[in-house]
């Protein structure tokens, strides 16, 4: 049965939530603490599947508990349930907090979040996914101007060029962005000669996520025969243009950008960590299998998985997390909007098997077309190869 903790500072609010889940008593065990202290006390009988605290409390606050949480206790999933005039609070929270929900929250959307998160769990503390990132000396860390962005872009008094300013503190990172940005790829009318332009053109959310990819793929230098961290790069752009231009303007567009642009991270940590096993895999991935299905074979976990993991601890939001960790089985979260436009963004990026209808089996047809997204599915269609062939000719050009 999953533990599950609440946190509030106001007994009302806790009665509330206990009224609200009683339906979950026979699958929860649910435990209600009054205030940080009386949490820390509750984990310190036995540990949590997961821990939905509020923000604003006094003594110690929603950030020092979930702070302490994340360092006693790693493999407990942690949720945020603020108000909407919490906003700075919630920003201090985003280096320690797995997902966030807003006062009042239905049950449903509570219940499905804490469902959710306890099944990504268990995936990111799977047993086969640690012996293969053991064999890594050190695990790449996240970017630190990723986060100074994240919180530069909550102050209200925070301007495009203080913005450029942080990304431009890292010279090797500069050069990253300014690389990737004006590359073939992104299809921009005009070379960017600086950050300052490059923010002002593109925006934040899509310079974070340049940053993040920059990043992510200047990890190391894998020497794994078949492997092309270039091809890689250039696959995971593609599939990054695909989920934005299926979304269009929807809120989650660049979440799904973020996703795709380092859904992949997952084969550079297997192209280190078991280079042989994984070398063996692309081979069988050559052959016509998908590579997702021939590094199960081989080493008993795909890419999806590792990335995923690698993606947990550095703190990615848990909806970016799930994306990548079932990119390859939607299936498995079937309400995730964010995970099937991943899904099919990832399948009709690859040439390979363009002419199957399941695309050399990376696209799950059966699930699709029984999914609450089948009657979507001839328009995504139609807008990745749209996609597809303008991300050629403008390779090409």
């Amino acid at each position: 049965m999953k533990r599950i903790l609440f946190v509030d500072d106001e007994p009302q609010l806790l009665d509330g939530l206990r009224d609200l889940l009683s339906k979950q008593r026979k699958q929860w065990d649910m435990v209600f603490a009054l205030g940080g202290q009386a949490a820390l006390v509750e984990c310190a009988r036995a540990p949590f599947d997961v821990v939905v605290s509020d923000i604003r409390m006094p003594g110690m606050d929603g950030v020092a508990l979930l702070t302490q949480i994340k360092q006693r206790y790693p493999a407990t999933a942690r949720i945020v349930l603020s108000g909407h005039a919490e906003r700075d609070a919630t920003v201090k929270a985003l280096p320690v907090a797995h997902q966030f929900l807003s006062k009042p929250c239905e049950a449903d959307t509570l219940r499905t979040v804490v469902d959710r998160a306890c099944r990504l769990q268990r995936l990111l503390h799977d047993e086969a996914v640690r012996r293969v990132v053991g064999h890594l000396d050190r695990l790449p860390s996240v970017p630190r101007t990723y986060w100074e962005l994240t919180q530069a872009a909550a102050a209200p008094d925070v301007g495009m060029a203080d913005l450029g300013k942080i990304v431009e503190k890292d010279a090797a990172m500069t050069v990253k962005v300014l690389q990737l940005v004006n590359s073939s790829y992104f299809g921009l009318p005009r070379k960017q000669s600086s950050v300052q332009q490059a923010v002002s053109y593109l925006g934040i959310e899509l310079l974070k996520s340049l940053v993040l990819s920059a990043h992510v793929f200047a990890t190391a230098t894998p020497k794994v025969e078949a492997f092309s961290m270039n091809r890689l790069q250039e696959e995971s752009v593609l599939t990054a243009r695909i989920a934005k231009r299926i979304l269009g303007d929807d809120a989650s567009a660049m979440e799904a950008y973020t996703a795709a642009l380092v859904h992949e991270v997952g084969q550079i940590v297997l192209a280190i960590s078991v280079p042989d096993r994984f070398g063996n895999a692309l081979c069988v991935s050559g052959a016509g299998r998908a590579l997702h299905l021939a590094e199960q074979d081989a080493l008993g976990v795909t890419h999806a998985e590792v990335g995923a993991y690698l993606l947990g601890l550095w703190g990615l939001p848990l909806s970016i997390v799930e994306a990548v960790a079932y990119h390859h089985a939607p299936h498995l979260v079937p309400a995730s909007e964010l995970t099937t436009v991943l899904h099919v963004a990832d399948a009709y990026a690859q040439q390979a098997g363009a002419d199957d209808p399941t695309l050399g089996g990376r696209l799950d047809v059966d699930f699709l077309e029984t999914s609450c997204f089948a009657s979507e599915l001839p328009r995504w269609r139609l807008l990745a190869e749209e996609e597809r062939r303008s991300f050629a000719a403008e390779s090409r050009a």
